[in-house]
């Protein structure tokens, strides 16, 4: 994976869209609060206002010059120190009984220039409409008088006095109610930024093949979302999917050695059309990705336990079967064994019986299980699995089954839990790594595929699992390497050693 990527705008479109709905409704929900904040919980202030002309001179004139329009305007900068004094404040204080002090008054009191002229405004913000209206015209009726007293020339014209207005000036509710919007907006869109950009988990958008230079095989998606959807597709085209009613009448129709859940999620004559599909270009990928060596065994792995690794297999080599090549599906878990319980049988051997010395090749297969498909189950669980799987006869076995069958498929351990699936690197194509979106995570991938690298294995391609369906056209759906098989598990994955073999010890399984 790259140590540094490179923000563009379609990434941050693509987040913006991705968390549209929640973005826009923390906006809604930051906006209604900032309403409720401003309209009800904030304290509302009234303003009233009045204007005043400075003149220069008392003298009446017909004439003005540039100088009276100079000196008025420096006048108007005078008269605000004026009506913010300490004996004006009094005045008013005095005047009208206000229950403040000099300071609060001040703050309440602006008198300013109206566009650097000499007209004059004064303000007065208070809770009350009639008190501001009041004290804003006591302070024109006391201007007059201080004016003259410091000034002693020039004079105030009253051009408007201060009225009653019941209009709140103070909170400005459209203007908070439209700034919490934008900030929420902002602070939501921010997060899911921040979320996404350390969320270390596969997403249904990431570009494994650029992070990696591994390509993606297949993307398989959830069963359910194949089935259950409003326009699925079966085997034969495009209709109405098979939902839960449909599968458990076909369960009860079915041989009860196959009639089980995990039985359920191997491919098959009713398994929807998108999900055969995927398989199917899993298969034509796997086929060229193998075909640079003369070796034609291929072992599935993953990261982790629980990513579907196991049913992936199973399906890759039952797409393979289904074509004409005789295939061999080995389970080489030798701790955690599902093939038995997938397939419904009941073998009296397995791999452990063949390396340890114990039967034959023909005494632990299981013959045609399906058309041109064979398995090999664990058989009972060994307690020296590593040094198996590592030994002579694992390799004498791979080689005459190589011989024997177009493609042979090896269930392996995850690489990150245990290294036996390191044990044959020299023996095998490659391997085709498991990838379950929205669980495995890449810092899980990086290590895996390190182990891989120094062990001199070759990770051949990702299948992608339990992938969300994406939408495109009228039924909901894209061809081939979009769809495939879930094999979700309900069981965790636990390494644990029995005597009973390996039928019992898949009961457990999260594979």
């Amino acid at each position: 994976m790259e140590n540094e990527e490179v923000i563009d705008l379609g990434y941050l479109f693509k987040i913006l869209k991705k968390h549209l709905l929640f973005i826009i409704l923390v906006g809604l929900v930051c906006g209604a609060a900032a309403f409720v904040l401003s309209e009800f919980v904030m304290t509302k202030k009234y303003e009233s206002k009045a204007l005043l002309y400075v003149e220069n001179s008392q003298k009446t004139s017909e004439s003005v010059n540039i100088n009276d329009i100079n000196a008025a305007q420096k006048l108007v900068n005078t008269c605000q120190i004026i009506f913010k004094s300490s004996t004006m404040m009094d005045n008013l204080i005095a005047n009208l009984d206000l229950p403040y002090t000099k300071e609060e008054l001040d703050k309440m009191i602006t008198a300013q220039s109206v566009n650097g002229t000499e007209v004059m405004q004064l303000s007065v913000e208070s809770v009350s409409p009639q008190e501001a209206e009041k004290i804003v015209n006591e302070l024109v009726r006391l201007a007059n008088i201080e004016f003259l007293r410091v000034i002693k020339s020039g004079s105030l014209e009253v051009i408007d006095y201060g009225e009653i207005d019941t209009r709140p000036s103070f909170p400005n509710v459209t203007l908070i109610t439209a700034a919490g919007i934008l900030l929420g907006l902002a602070v939501s869109y921010i997060i899911v930024f921040v979320n996404d950009m350390l969320d270390v988990v596969v997403k249904h958008d990431d570009n494994l093949a650029k992070l990696y230079g591994i390509p993606v095989f297949a993307e398989i998606t959830d069963f359910l979302s194949a089935t259950e959807s409003k326009y699925g597709y079966s085997k034969y085209g495009y209709g109405y999917g098979y939902g839960d009613n449909t599968r458990k009448q076909q369960q009860k129709s079915e041989p009860t050695q196959i009639g089980t859940e995990r039985a359920d999620r191997l491919l098959s004559e009713n398994t929807p059309f998108a999900i055969t599909e995927a398989y199917n270009t899993a298969r034509t990928n796997i086929m060229f990705a193998a075909s640079t060596s003369h070796k034609k065994i291929v072992a599935v792995t993953s990261s982790n336990p629980s990513e579907g690794k196991s049913t992936t297999c199973a399906n890759i080599a039952i797409s393979f079967a289904n074509v004409g090549f005789k295939t061999l599906l080995v389970e080489c878990d030798l701790r955690k064994p599902v093939m038995a319980k997938s397939f419904g049988v009941k073998p009296k051997n397995g791999l452990s019986s063949i390396l340890g010395g114990f039967c034959t090749v023909n005494d632990a297969i299981c013959p045609g299980v399906m058309n041109n498909l064979d398995i090999i189950t664990t058989g009972d669980i060994p307690p020296n699995p590593s040094e198996l799987l590592a030994s002579d006869s694992m390799k004498i076995f791979l080689k005459a089954s190589s011989e024997d069958y177009d493609y042979v498929f090896l269930d392996t351990p995850p690489v990150n839990v245990v290294t036996d699936s390191q044990l044959m690197n020299t023996e095998i194509a490659g391997l085709v790594f498991i990838i379950r979106e929205g669980s495995t995570i890449h810092p899980d991938i990086q290590s895996a595929l390190e182990k891989i690298r120094l062990a001199n294995g070759k990770a051949l391609g990702f299948v992608k699992t339990f992938c969300k369906p994406e939408k495109s056209g009228r039924y909901g759906r894209k061809y081939a390497s979009k769809y495939g098989y879930k094999y979700g598990y309900k069981y965790g994955y636990g390494y644990g050693y029995s005597s009973k073999g390996g039928d019992t010890a898949a009961e457990g399984t999260g594979e």
